[in-house]
């Protein structure tokens, strides 16, 4: 059985050699197998080179402006073959699916807007579920902090107990769970890193 260990991140954008700098030191610090990016700022066609030794392999969704944008990258010691690739030319999300190991893989990274969530989520899902095929592994920033105050540090909820519940159901209705509030369901913590099995 193999184990991959994953890290999400919002970084508020990766257009500065700085800012690349810091991320590739939480990369050999967490040594991650995969990691999903949120608000890269990358527009088309501009797109700074993210290789390196510990994750060789990258892909992206962009936008036409230097916001939004989502990026996965892919550790040297995941054998991953990629088949399909969805990409959103808004920039909000991207799929990609492939073999790990023999095992169907699909892998997922969003960013919500930050208005509107609950409906562009529960559109999202529709369509990553048309695309899934074996083990989902989603990571994003669906600009809304599901566990209330846990999640945030914000003292404005953000949407209505209605919408959270909706959008929670959506997720629910999709067998996605948010695997660090599983296991940590009173810490306030907003790093994520999850570990699947298969």
């Amino acid at each position: 059985m193999a184990h991959l260990t994953c890290v999400t991140l919002n970084v508020n954008g990766l257009n500065t050699p700085q800012k690349r700098s810091q991320v590739y030191h939480t990369l050999r610090k967490d040594n991650p197998d995969l990691i999903f990016l949120q608000e890269t700022h990358y527009r088309h066609l501009h797109i700074p080179n993210m290789s390196s030794k510990q994750f060789p392999e990258w892909h992206h969704a962009t936008y036409s402006s230097a916001s939004r944008g989502v990026s996965i990258g892919i550790g040297k010691n995941v054998p991953f073959q990629i088949s399909t690739k969805l990409a959103d030319p808004k920039g909000r999300y991207l799929f990609i699916k492939g073999k790990v190991l023999n095992s169907l893989v699909t892998l997922a990274t969003v960013y919500a807007p930050n208005e509107g969530q609950t409906n562009w989520v529960i559109n999202t899902l529709s369509s990553l579920k048309q695309f899934t095929e074996g083990l989902l592994i989603l990571g994003g920033d669906l600009n809304v902090p599901l566990a209330g105050t846990a999640d945030t540090t914000s003292t404005t909820p953000g949407i209505s107990e209605r919408q959270r519940r909706r959008l929670k159901l959506a997720l629910l209705d999709s067998g996605i769970v948010d695997v660090w509030r599983l296991f940590h369901p009173e810490v306030r913590d907003y790093i994520i890193i999850i570990i699947i099995y298969f």
